[in-house]
């Protein structure tokens, strides 16, 4: 009975030690999948480079404020990754957009631009 008791406290204590740091890999594998779509897009030809360039604007505006939220304190509390998140979500949807519109990159031009 000790044995199952004691399993049972290392393997909650075992989950609430990775579920801290997994928040804030959340929003890094967010970001580095949004990164990726814009890229993917741009390659396709569905992201023009004007867009390409406001998506990145965006997520370079999103790390700014990670950054800035991290230099306060070291970690990203609750309201923090709340922001982070939500601002995740409108890069998503903006890419989304911009994927979906009628704007194309010219199949017969280069791809020029990162």
């Amino acid at each position: 009975m000790l044995k199952i008791i004691a399993a049972t406290l290392t393997a909650g204590t075992v989950l609430a030690m990775s579920y801290l740091p997994a928040a804030a890999h959340s929003i890094d594998v967010r970001q580095s999948k949004q990164a990726a779509a814009i890229e993917s897009g741009r390659a396709t030809g569905k992201i023009t480079w004007r867009e390409g360039r406001q998506l990145r604007r965006e997520q370079r505006r999103i790390r700014r404020l990670e950054a800035r939220f991290r230099r306060s304190d070291g970690h990203l509390d609750r309201v923090e990754r709340r922001i982070l998140h939500s601002k995740l979500d409108q890069a998503r949807r903006n890419i989304r957009v911009q994927e979906r519109d009628s704007q194309r990159r010219w199949a017969s031009l280069p791809r020029f631009g990162r």
